[in-house]
């Protein structure tokens, strides 16, 4: 465990926005939390100086970050999706840290699913939950996150890994269509390239050149609205596609982890849809498997409404750092 009177703050990195909050002597503080845009900045260091100005001065003994980014075992760290980078051992300088620790913000979600209270999950589907069975967890964002858990026997071990980069497919001749204007755009067509705030714009774009209609929007969430409110035939085309695509995509996790214990969709997409997601086409696609449609239809599957997990999780993979280390001092 984290010693008391530690002052941790966690952080939760996107390529959109920077979240944080104080953990002190073990306790979530909710007034600390404040989200920063890190369009206007090169150095994680210097969004973490913007926060510590919004918050009070602190004395931060140590940071835990959960980032969208491979955060391995390197001490030079790139976003993914935005153009923020860090050096750990530059910002344990920086601000006096005693130890800084770095993972996958996905890996970071899925540690911090176990800690969630009810109240920030809305249950999709019932099934048959496994308590100690394997749980699978992902959420479009800025980019596509995808991580799991597996249960040791003692503890929760979060899986680290890219799964928004496995290659789409199309199952009928107008998604061929569509992905063949995708591969023109890009090569390689990823599933972030579909499920992610950055992939709503790259499906409207290409429908648009397929049908050889003009550009009307640009953003995700101008698209997201105008097919919720049906003012836009392209638009509702394209997020029945990300409704659709996340279920085929989450199924697939779901046969490849034996996601007994559950699915868990993260995320800020989906939460924002709303009824347009529940009624869509998600579960009908995530069941359809095949030979292990029911198999997959015996796994309840959860929406995550609040809660911060990947802060939590961030905090947690820090505390058990440090029991594994016998509370010695060190560099994560």
């Amino acid at each position: 465990m984290i010693h008391n009177t530690a002052v941790v703050l966690a952080g939760d990195i996107g390529g959109t926005n920077a979240r944080f909050v104080l953990f002190v002597d073990g306790v979530y503080q909710p007034e600390t939390f404040h989200a920063i845009p890190v369009a206007d900045y090169s150095d994680l260091a210097d969004v973490v100086e913007a926060y510590l100005q919004k918050v009070g001065k602190h004395a931060i003994d140590q940071a835990a970050f959960s980032v969208a980014s491979t955060a391995d075992y390197r001490d030079e760290i790139n976003l993914t999706n935005a153009e923020l980078r860090f050096s750990i051992s530059g910002l344990r300088r920086r601000f006096s840290l005693r130890r800084a620790k770095v993972v996958n913000d996905f890996t970071a979600a899925a540690l911090g699913v176990i800690s969630l209270s009810d109240d920030s999950l809305y249950q999709l589907h019932q099934g048959a939950e496994d308590h100690n069975g394997p749980r699978a967890v992902i959420g479009p964002g800025t980019g596509l996150g995808v991580s799991g858990l597996l249960h040791t026997g003692e503890y929760w071990l979060p899986l680290q890994g890219q799964g928004g980069h496995v290659t789409m497919g199309a199952q009928d001749d107008r998604e061929l269509v569509i992905l063949k204007q995708m591969v023109s755009e890009f090569g390689h067509v990823s599933a972030e390239r579909y499920l992610s705030g950055t992939g709503i714009v790259n499906v409207y774009e290409s429908i648009c050149a397929v049908e050889k209609s003009p550009l009307v929007y640009q953003r995700a969430e101008q698209i997201s609205s105008a097919a919720i409110d049906g003012s836009c035939p392209i638009c509702s085309e394209v997020m029945n596609l990300f409704c659709k695509y996340l279920g085929v995509v989450s199924g697939d996790l779901a046969v490849t982890l034996g996601s007994t214990g559950g699915i868990y969709l993260a995320g800020g997409i989906v939460p924002k849809l709303g009824d347009f997601f529940i009624e869509s086409g998600f579960l009908d696609n995530l069941h359809n498997k095949g030979r292990f449609s029911e198999f997959v239809a015996a796994m309840p599957v959860w929406l995550v409404t609040g809660g911060e997990p990947a802060l939590y999780g961030a905090y947690n993979s820090l505390a058990a750092y440090y029991d594994q280390l016998g509370h010695a001092d060190g560099v994560a």
